[in-house]
């Protein structure tokens, strides 16, 4: 890895965290590399493991990232339109027990770079962590303070630490602008 590389990246992250508008941080990650969509805010997040720039991440139009989140590009992060990523929500793409260091345990446990997907309409609750390969499918909540380790179906509910499938969102995918509730 080219350290002088590396060392500009990192001074782009800091200044994106320095950006005061969260749509203007959209375009700025656009500008370095980043696959961003139309109408997107991404408000004070942290980037991680920048080895690869900014290349590793894709959102959709019409998302919003909270403050306080982060987010792991060594390997890709793919978020889908109309999503929803609360505040302080952290999105791991890789797991090493030291390998940079000779680490004993690498040997039971592998380093491993995989991507993490997350669908159409999905909403993930504040405080949560998504580790690395998890796909999450299109219109799923992850309730608060969760933690997803495995691949979460669409139209579902998931809750906890391990995060569990606790309810279906319900057959139709209906626009949740045109549904009326009635008692």
């Amino acid at each position: 890895m080219n350290r002088v590389r590396k060392a500009a990246y990192m001074v782009a992250e800091l200044a994106l965290r320095l950006c005061v508008n969260p749509y203007w941080r959209g375009n700025l990650l656009r500008l370095l590399g980043a696959k961003i969509g139309q109408n997107v805010r991404i408000y004070e997040v942290q980037f991680i493991n920048l080895d690869d720039g900014f290349h590793n991440l894709t959102v959709g139009n019409d998302v919003h990232i909270g403050t306080g989140c982060l987010l792991d590009l060594c390997a890709p992060i793919a978020i889908g339109e109309k999503s929803t990523i609360s505040l302080r929500t952290t999105i791991l793409t890789h797991a090493d027990p030291g390998s940079h260091q000779g680490s004993f345990l690498c040997a039971q446990f592998p380093p491993v770079k995989l991507a993490v997907r997350i669908g159409n309409d999905c909403w993930i609750g504040c405080n949560s962590t998504i580790l690395h390969g998890v796909s999450i499918g299109d219109r799923t909540v992850v309730g608060a303070a969760s933690l997803v380790r495995r691949d979460a179906d669409a139209d579902s509910i998931y809750f906890g630490v391990p995060a569990r499938r606790v309810r279906s969102l319900g057959g139709e995918h209906t626009d949740a602008r045109r549904v009326s509730r009635t008692t």
